[in-house]
């Protein structure tokens, strides 16, 4: 089990008062697992398509398994409480962004391929 330098009652909001801290770490051990897989998993789409918006993807959904690594940092005492709440407010701030700015981004490259076919038409 992951020691935690804060008592199992003290673990800030993450776990309902009077549960176990195991339930908490075994949810923050599923959460770190399988953030790291669909980051794993996009970061390989990301190297077949080679486009931005599918970089912009990989790091939105980096986010997740970052908030997971700010919750042990804060279980391990190394981030205060206040810092905790704000880091988890930063980084769902940064996922919008970044999940807008990749939607954008494939839908100017989109307008820009149609337009670059159009014009290659014109040509023939």
């Amino acid at each position: 089990m992951l020691p935690t330098a804060l008592p199992a009652g003290q673990l800030l909001h993450l776990a309902p008062e009077g549960s176990p801290a195991v339930v908490l770490l075994a949810v923050l051990a599923l959460s770190t697992v399988g953030s790291a897989l669909v980051v794993g998993l996009s970061l390989s789409a990301f190297v077949r398509r080679g486009s931005w918006s599918y970089l912009l993807v990989t790091l939105a959904l980096a986010t997740l398994l970052a908030r997971s690594g700010v919750t042990v940092l804060t279980m391990q005492s190394v981030i205060p409480t206040g810092v905790h709440h704000l880091l988890e407010h930063a980084l769902d701030v940064a996922m919008a962004a970044l999940v807008i700015a990749a939607v954008y981004t494939a839908r100017t490259a989109r307008r820009r391929a149609l337009e670059r076919d159009h014009l290659e038409g014109d040509h023939e």
